[in-house]
């Protein structure tokens, strides 16, 4: 009677037989299946590809194209403009010019200008190039004035003489032209806005409802009664789901990219795989605090930005040790090794096994810690699915 009584182990995993005790690997597939498959319908689809081409299109929008910043930004952009302003100053002088001085004029600024448009370097960064182009400036006011002698008298030619000089001093008291002048707005859209607020925002979006999500919709006690832990359940699902915001913000990184790309940005080809590896980083991180932050509060994504006003806006622009429990600082000590990226933000360079071993650390801790609180903490139906 006692043999009887006494239970047979559950089977273990064997061919042609269903596995009541699934591997790490075989739960962690089904899991997978459920998170991109949920995630990705069709009636998702429109909203998932308007948001990842919102930022591509801010970027591609606010960045200027070479040849655009090279006409605005050159000393040869407005020719007709710099005729009005010595006109001006000769009417103000009740020197005026006649119309057909006014006219040949014209003729003669557009036609010097533009041939030393043509002969200006067009980069848009050396400093070399921009002591070239000064040369050049003064090269066509040279050759502009001595067409215009015979056709004014000499109050209006000496007039012209101090306009001459008044723009030769502009000129060299222009600042050089930085390679990074152009690029700036693409720049703070892939750092400031993309990688510092809508990444870390957007992993704990995606984690912070790994328990809540199946608590509104009444399913966390059918998961429950698998055959795995809480722990191991909360493990696999932060799993697949950063697994699935990989995949997504890579996708997101390299339209980005591309815009960036189009928009003739020099050296992503360098910065590009730095970028992707600090990237690889962050989101494991950023997930595991909203993994945690899920399971303090319902009011995760609010407790997610009060953490970062205080620890990463405040802890972390601390200039002492004190800052190195600020993620960010990590991933901006791993960025500044790009010279884009330094010659903008002017950011301190540590030490690299610090800044990729400290993300890591991050992510283990506060997974841990997630899991800890899922394992012991009962929840309130009815407490819980209200928000």
């Amino acid at each position: 009677m006692a043999d009887l009584l006494q239970h047979p182990p559950p089977p273990a995993l064997t061919r042609g037989r269903l596995a009541l005790r699934p591997s790490f690997l075989g739960a962690l597939r089904g899991i997978w299946l459920l998170t991109w498959r949920s995630q990705l319908t069709w009636r998702q689809a429109p909203m998932l590809v308007v948001g990842l081409l919102v930022l591509p299109v801010l970027i591609f929008m606010t960045t200027p194209s070479s040849e655009a910043w090279s006409r605005g930004r050159s000393l040869f952009a407005a020719p007709q403009l710099q005729l009005g302003e010595f006109a001006g100053r000769l009417r103000a002088s009740r020197l005026p010019l006649q119309p057909g001085q006014e006219a040949q004029l014209r003729r003669i600024f557009t036609e010097e200008f533009e041939r030393a448009r043509k002969d200006s370097p067009h980069t848009e960064a050396a400093v070399s190039n921009s002591d070239r182009e000064r040369e050049q400036f003064r090269a066509c006011y040279a050759r502009i004035r001595e067409r215009v002698k015979p056709l004014v008298d000499e109050r209006q030619f000496a007039r012209f003489e101090n306009f001459e000089r008044h723009k030769l001093l502009e000129a060299e008291r222009r600042p050089h032209q930085l390679l990074w002048t152009r690029t700036g707005a693409f720049y703070h859209w892939l750092i400031d806005f993309y990688f510092f607020v809508i990444l870390p925002l957007k992993c704990v979006k995606g984690c912070g409802g790994l328990i809540r999500d199946e608590l509104q919709a009444d399913t966390l006690g059918f998961l429950l009664t698998r055959p795995l832990s809480r722990a191991r359940l909360l493990v696999l699902k932060y799993l697949a789901q950063t697994a699935w915001l990989q995949l997504l913000l890579l996708l997101q990184t390299a339209l980005v990219f591309a815009t960036g790309w189009l928009r003739q940005v020099p050296d992503l080809a360098s910065l590009f795989p730095l970028f992707l590896a600090a990237q690889l980083l962050a989101v494991p991180a950023w997930a595991a605090l909203g993994a945690f932050l899920g399971q303090i509060s319902q009011r995760y994504f609010a407790m997610a930005l009060v953490y970062g006003f205080i620890v990463e806006m405040g802890i972390g622009r601390i200039p002492t040790n004190i800052n190195t429990l600020s993620l960010l600082r990590h991933l901006k000590s791993l960025l500044s090794h790009n010279p884009a990226l330094q010659g903008i933000y002017d950011w301190p360079a540590r030490g690299v096994p610090l800044s990729v071993a400290a993300p890591a650390i991050a992510a283990a801790l506060f997974l841990g810690l997630a899991a800890l609180l899922f394992t012991c903490k009962e929840y309130h139906h009815t407490a819980e699915m209200q928000k």
